[in-house]
């Protein structure tokens, strides 16, 4: 009889260890595919922002082009209409003197739109280079971020993603392509 209860007694205990050692797997499983499923999601609404925002990006270039070139245009037909008037009045004086007018308002328009280009040119190659992984600026690219016309939702999303990727060179490349994206480049 007492053999039967030592025996009985072993085996219930086993049956407990069995259930307990269960139960402990079982718990840190759920964890895992809860873990997992909360990266899933958080990547997920990562991945909806920076599509949102690079959408928006879009959309916000698209309106700046298209008010840059009808601003071009505007500024091309009172740039037109100011030099016939003044070719007129140049002729009724002096058919030279007209002449040598239009040239040197030829050279003025082009000189500065050299020095416009030059001057976008030059803003455009710093950015580039702060944005490069290899020569990465946080500082400048943080105003340049800050300098946009990008809603300050984006702004912070973009700085934010900046600042987490800054130890990882992977992770800062994937940063500086949204923040180009983000800025049209």
């Amino acid at each position: 009889m007492k053999g039967t209860d030592m025996n009985r007694n072993v085996l219930i205990a086993a049956v407990i260890a069995v259930l307990a050692i269960g139960g402990y797997y079982y718990a840190n499983s759920q964890k895992a595919a809860e873990d997992a499923a909360t990266a899933q999601q958080a990547a997920e609404e990562a991945a909806a922002a920076a599509k949102k925002a690079e959408e928006e990006a879009a959309a916000k270039a698209a309106e700046e082009a298209k008010a840059a070139e009808e601003a071009a245009a505007k500024a091309a037909e009172e740039a037109a209409a100011a030099t016939a008037k003044a070719a007129e009045e140049a002729a009724a004086a002096a058919a030279g003197a007209a002449q040598t007018a239009t040239e040197a308002a030829g050279a003025a328009a082009g000189a500065a739109t050299e020095a416009a280009g030059a001057a976008a040119g030059a803003v455009s190659d710093a950015l580039a280079a702060a944005l490069d992984p290899a020569t990465y600026d946080a500082a400048a690219v943080t105003a340049a971020i800050d300098a946009s016309s990008l809603e300050e939702a984006t702004k912070t999303t973009l700085k934010s993603a900046l600042d987490a990727a800054k130890d990882s060179p992977e992770l800062l490349k994937a940063a500086l392509d949204q923040v180009k994206a983000a800025l049209g480049m």
